[in-house]
């Protein structure tokens, strides 16, 4: 997995899921899938970086509407009422979302 910075402002990532990956040796072998607890824990590790947010994390209503596969993805975070929306896109499709909390 490869992360790179978009822009802080708003915050946004990008994340590369490589197929050789070692998420995806256990994960539906044959039909490479990542993880949602990666997927969650990538946007929690994305505001503790890039927020600098040290205390407790909440995870509130995330889920998940496709299959994240190989490839490279859009993670958006914005900051809400003692939050963080997070949402993983590629191209115009929403692949995850939920709500971080402080």
């Amino acid at each position: 997995m490869d992360i790179s910075l978009v822009s802080r402002t708003p915050l946004r990532l990008t994340a590369t899921f490589e197929p050789g990956d070692s998420c995806f040796h256990e994960h539906f072998p044959g039909n490479p899938v990542v993880p949602g607890s990666l997927v969650v824990g990538l946007c929690m590790q994305a505001v503790r970086d890039h927020r600098h947010e040290a205390g407790p994390l909440l995870i509130r209503r995330f889920s998940f509407s496709r299959f994240v596969s190989p490839g490279a993805y859009d993670l958006s975070i914005t900051e809400q009422e003692a939050g963080y929306q997070c949402t993983l896109s590629q191209d115009a499709h929403i692949f995850a979302q939920g709500r971080i909390e402080t």
